[in-house]
């Protein structure tokens, strides 16, 4: 795996696609049509995966069922998640974002004005509206990304989940489909300005698990146990297709 030499590249890249499509999401979200945001929103994840030539391989897209909306519950331990996220689970999805974020330049107006849904980690009554427009977005049909653990990890091991994603899946009364990233740490590690080339990601697509009726820990506790145990596994299978 190669440091890309200055950035340029992958930056310019980056800044092209979000000028272009960018605006075109915008456009498309005044208009209502999210399913149109949702594609360009993967497009412009995928510009920016191929400028790194990341290869990107996915098993359990059998579990999903496009357009069925879920909350969807992934590890976090790189800048680099959403994008692999958007350009390879096969649905549509809109995310929870933190405040810091709306203060990116170009960047932040895109996605405020995107459909992001977005949350004051310092306040908690501001937080739990803002869950609340998570909810609603759900019920009328669109999938949610939450990094349940709340920010990226800087061991690579999953940390402690919070308990807004799953309160969401619970208030609306929808399955979360747990996801798991492997090796996107490898391609933008913490702190990393520049992403590396040539990298390989797993991302493996545990079936869907229902909340109706479930308690709010066990429900954590299993999907924590489940991601865990893919995190887990030797590094042979890994990539034997035993995913």
């Amino acid at each position: 795996m190669g440091l890309l030499r200055d950035g340029t590249t992958y930056w310019s890249v980056m800044a092209a696609h979000t000028l272009v499509r960018g605006p075109l999401a915008m456009w498309l979200a005044a208009r209502g049509d999210m399913v149109g945001v949702e594609r360009q929103q993967a497009r412009w994840a995928q510009a920016q995966l191929q400028a790194v030539r990341a290869q990107v391989h996915v098993s359990g897209a059998g579990h999903v069922q496009p357009r069925r909306p879920y909350v969807i519950i992934a590890n976090h331990v790189s800048n680099f998640d959403p994008l692999v996220l958007f350009a390879s689970v096969p649905t549509g999805m809109t995310y929870v974002a933190k405040m810091e974020l709306l203060r990116v330049p170009v960047f932040g107006a895109i996605i405020r004005r995107t459909g992001a849904v977005f949350v004051d980690r310092g306040d908690t009554h501001k937080a739990v509206a803002a869950m609340q427009v998570a909810a609603d977005r759900v019920r009328a049909g669109q999938s949610v990304l939450v990094f349940a653990e709340g920010t990226r990890s800087r061991d690579r091991q999953l940390q402690p989940f919070k308990k807004g994603g799953f309160l969401l899946a619970q208030q609306a009364g929808v399955d979360i489909l747990p996801v798991v990233l492997r090796g996107t740490a490898d391609l933008l590690p913490y702190g990393a300005r520049v992403p590396k080339s040539n990298g390989r990601v797993h991302v493996t697509i545990l079936p869907p698990i229902p909340t109706a009726g479930t308690d709010r820990d066990a429900l954590m506790a299993t999907v924590h146990a489940q991601m865990a145990d893919v995190l887990n596994r030797p590094a042979s299978e890994r990539t034997n297709g035993s995913d």
